[in-house]
């Protein structure tokens, strides 16, 4: 059990340091998409993965259940990172000259972070209660 909490950590370790090598090559180093692209590869693919197995055993989270609440918190703070990150990419590049500049584009891309992150926590949330049931059938079953 020891080996399966490490290897946790680490992996988690590994996702959002990657995340945050892609960020701030891009926001602070100016690098091209293309420039980053392996990574990007290596981070999408540990999400895909991740998300794969998790819904294929009927897992959610360690410390909480599918529900309303745990959506919205999750996708406020998606929303708040989406837009922190717009407002940062934007005042390093010099996008914004007024604040009427930065309102649109930030409230844009919180809205659709919001929404995209909620329906996506959702549909996670609704299949992982669908598959608990079935698995729940199936050892049922075995039991009989």
């Amino acid at each position: 059990m020891e080996m399966f909490r490490i290897e946790h950590y680490m992996y988690w370790f590994t996702f959002w340091a990657l995340l945050i090598s892609i960020l701030v090559q891009l926001i602070f180093m100016d690098a091209l998409f293309r420039q980053v692209a392996g990574e990007w590869t290596v981070f999408l693919l540990m999400a895909a993965g991740l998300l794969i197995g998790e819904l294929a055993g009927g897992h959610f989270d360690y410390n909480t259940r599918p529900g309303w609440k745990y959506y919205l918190a999750w996708s406020l703070l998606a929303a708040a990172a989406a837009s922190g990150i717009a407002l940062l990419n934007g005042i390093v590049h010099g996008w914004y000259e007024s604040v009427s500049d930065v309102i649109q584009p930030l409230f844009i891309s919180g809205v659709n972070t919001f929404l995209i992150t909620y329906a996506a926590l959702a549909a996670d949330g609704t299949f992982v209660k669908y598959r608990r049931r079935k698995l729940e059938e199936e050892y049922d079953e075995d039991d009989r």
